[in-house]
């Protein structure tokens, strides 16, 4: 069952972490290259309409990037014989980057924003420098390896969807998923084989 459970895992990471990096230089390029660089070029030069388009680009790869890694997840779950529901992957892996970039934000916080510390600051500030410390310590390490921080980003897509179609429970009557094919029938039907 582990076996089994660890292949499945590193495979979807692998295919979730690959194709949201493609689909992301993918968008790149169009958006870089094509339509700002050959079809808009130097028309554009006021601050609203940069704005509305790096918007429009930032949403559009966004999407790309995370439904390009579910939907190349779910189809390596299927071939493991498991049903996961696209909407869970989509989900969890919309969610994995913004905790990178809070896990980053843990990194340089200015304590001193809040003033004068009073008694109540005095006691729970160096609590939270603590936990945030202890949080961030994985990010810590890696910064200060000088690795590239792209690659947390590219790894918290799919491991953000397997966070949550492995977390939140499965309901029976949910997009008519037959128990049996699903994430939980699959576990459940390993640990019975174990036993």
């Amino acid at each position: 069952m582990k076996k089994e459970s660890i292949r499945l895992t590193l495979v979807q990471i692998l295919t979730g972490g690959i194709l949201g990096f493609v689909g992301g230089w993918f968008c790149l390029f169009v958006f870089e290259d094509f339509i700002w660089g050959i079809l808009i070029g130097a028309r554009i030069n006021h601050g609203f309409w940069v704005g509305l388009f790096l918007l429009i680009a930032l949403g559009v790869t966004y999407g790309v990037v995370v439904a390009g890694a579910s939907v190349g997840m779910r189809f390596v779950s299927l071939k493991f014989g498991v049903d996961v529901p696209l909407k869970r992957l989509c989900s969890g892996a919309f969610l994995g980057p913004p905790a990178v970039v809070g896990l980053l934000a843990l990194l340089n916080v200015p304590w001193e924003i809040f003033g004068k510390p009073n008694l109540i600051l005095a006691l729970v500030i160096p609590v939270l420098k603590t936990l945030a410390y202890v949080v961030s310590l994985p990010m810590r390490g890696w910064v200060s390896l000088g690795l590239p921080v792209e690659i947390w980003y590219i790894l918290a897509i799919p491991i953000g969807a397997i966070l949550a179609y492995r977390i939140a429970p499965v309901e029976d009557s949910e997009d008519g998923v037959d128990k049996n094919k699903s994430v939980e029938g699959f576990f459940d039907n390993q640990v019975r084989e174990v036993n």
